[in-house]
């Protein structure tokens, strides 16, 4: 089990934001912060990882300590065995798709190499240079780069936005085919709920810098309130919308929906 405890609170100007967060994440499974936008989920991620720096707080990885500010333990970035993805991907645009994901190590590991070219369908890009990819095609690539640096962890900050739904669900199979057969450790940022219950075995909700739920993923489709459930937009018509719940799909009157603003793959309340 990972646990932490952490404090951080970030200035811009006369702007402060502050986390003050307790969580754990199961190991060599799929976690996912999940939240909407500004909530913290990649402040989390980056604390998590050492990018950023903590004011207090506290690391533990199976007994074994990456961060202690009591006694100043700090493990280094580069010890803790992490790939990440960022949300720019990061590829060098000098570089094919090739000489991208070999440039991560000096002693490629070749099975790997052609096995995750094979199951992210990267064959027909290899001579390819980022500029001439999608933003779809260049996630696969920076997934790809970060599978074959052969980490214990993989952070994925946001991976599947900006792309279109098809491709979307697809990517969300590649990442559940890659986890289960290298038994890495992802923790994933998303804000789309359809994407949490697909490929997470835990989730940790944030909002405002806290997290207010963790647990099984379904712990996010509870709801106290009266008369009240909990759906998803599955999709959106005129004057109705799809919604999941539970297992079943039901279309209803926008009239019902007590929630605004609210898009494909968002979570919903309807008043009945």
């Amino acid at each position: 089990m990972m646990y932490c405890n952490l404090q951080k609170t970030y200035r811009s100007g006369k702007r402060s934001f502050s986390i003050d967060i307790e969580a754990s994440f199961k190991l060599n499974t799929i976690n996912v912060l999940y939240g909407n936008s500004g909530a913290g989920k990649t402040s989390l991620l980056r604390l998590l990882s050492g990018l950023d720096k903590v004011d207090s707080g506290l690391i533990i990885i199976n007994n074994n300590e990456w961060l202690n500010t009591k006694n100043k333990t700090f493990l280094p970035v580069h010890q803790r065995e992490i790939a990440y993805v960022f949300q720019d991907y990061g590829l060098f645009p000098n570089m094919t798709v090739l000489e991208n994901l070999e440039f991560v190590k000096k002693k490629i590991n070749k099975v790997l190499l052609n096995e995750v070219i094979d199951v992210l369908e990267l064959t027909q890009l290899l001579n390819t240079k980022p500029n001439n990819l999608s933003g779809g095609q260049q996630q696969r690539v920076a997934l790809a780069r970060a599978i074959l640096q052969e980490p214990q962890f993989l952070f994925l900050d946001e991976p599947l936005t900006a792309i279109d739904e098809t491709l979307r669900y697809k990517l969300q199979s590649y990442i559940l085919t890659l986890q289960q057969k290298y038994q890495f450790t992802v923790i994933m940022v998303s804000h789309n709920l359809q994407e949490v219950l697909k490929v997470a075995s835990h989730v940790c909700a944030i909002d405002n810098g806290k997290v207010t739920k963790q647990g099984d993923p379904k712990i996010l489709l509870s709801n106290n309130k009266e008369n009240v459930l909990t759906g998803i937009v599955l999709a959106m018509y005129e004057r109705e919308v799809n919604v999941l719940i539970g297992t079943q799909q039901i279309t209803i009157p926008k009239t019902y929906i007590l929630s605004q603003n609210y898009i494909i793959g968002t979570v919903i309340e309807i008043k009945f």
